[in-house]
């Protein structure tokens, strides 16, 4: 994850999901992106295309202002762009922010998006910003890592990941176990019994096959009940005091059930902790 962008909307929510930008670059010896959009509505007369334009014009150069001081305060305050570490610069652009971030996902080499959510207590803040984080989700096909507005100071310890003991765990576990190695992070596969009986032969295969797959790596194997699995995750990350929860978003193609959310999708919108969300393979 070298190079990671990095949206803001100057709140203190995005101030948070920057902490943790700042940290991951500098771990990864890596570049970040501050990226700002700013987006107005259609008109449809000269008269309001003017006033729109000139709106426009004064939140562009407002944006940019903050976005230099952002930088500068980044380079003072942790060395990018001097001592060699990783570097920071920014971007400022008029666009729908799921356009440009898939843009430059795909044209640009950007590997991970880091953005704040929130985690509860304002209702319109968690509809806008919640469903700007599940956009970008749905949009981008690189990794997301989303942080709450409830989220301390960034340490990244012990990571819990959301496993169905599924095939394709091998290589999102191998993504997580790479992000994990650049901070001396464990990773513990975290499984959610419904039903309350023992998975048995299920998951001595999937322990047996990880541990082949990952001989000697930091890695815990665990399973836990609970009627609702995001329950089961967030109370396990709670009680053994991990510091975010990675998760592997299975693509559901084009015949998406109606109306149902995700394990990512209701984690997001429930934030409460640090979560990083990886793409499934068709």
């Amino acid at each position: 994850m070298k190079k990671i962008l990095c949206p803001t909307d100057f709140s203190k929510t995005a101030a948070k999901a920057l902490d943790y930008a700042v940290l991951i670059a500098r771990q990864s010896g890596g570049h970040l992106t501050l990226l700002h959009v700013v987006h107005l509505p259609i008109v449809d007369t000269s008269e309001t295309a003017l006033v729109a334009s000139e709106l426009l014009g004064e939140q562009m150069r407002d944006a940019e202002e903050r976005l230099v001081n952002l930088c500068r305060e980044i380079e003072e305050q942790h060395g990018a762009n001097r001592t060699g570490e990783f570097t920071c610069d920014y971007i400022l652009k008029e666009a729908l922010l799921t356009d440009i971030t898939e843009h430059l996902t795909k044209t640009s080499g950007y590997d991970l998006i880091v953005m704040g959510t929130t985690g509860g207590g304002n209702a319109l803040e968690e509809l806008l910003i919640g469903s700007n984080a599940e956009a970008v989700m749905e949009q981008v096909k690189c990794p997301v890592l989303s942080i709450p507005s409830t989220s301390e100071y960034p340490r990244i310890n012990k990571i819990v990941y959301a496993s169905d003991y599924a095939q394709d765990d091998i290589a999102t576990l191998r993504e997580v176990l790479d992000f994990a190695s650049m901070f001396g992070a464990s990773v513990e596969v975290v499984h959610v019994n419904k039903e309350g009986r023992t998975s048995g032969d299920k998951k001595d295969r999937f322990v047996r096959e990880m541990e082949h797959a990952f001989p000697g790596a930091p890695i815990h194997f665990e399973e836990v009940v609970s009627k609702h699995r995001t329950d089961g995750i967030k109370e396990y990350y709670d009680s053994s005091g991990a510091d975010m929860v990675a998760i592997l978003r299975r693509e559901k193609g084009f015949l998406r059930e109606l109306f149902s959310q995700s394990l990512a999708e209701k984690m997001t919108y429930q934030a409460a902790v640090p979560l990083l969300v990886l793409k499934g393979i068709k």
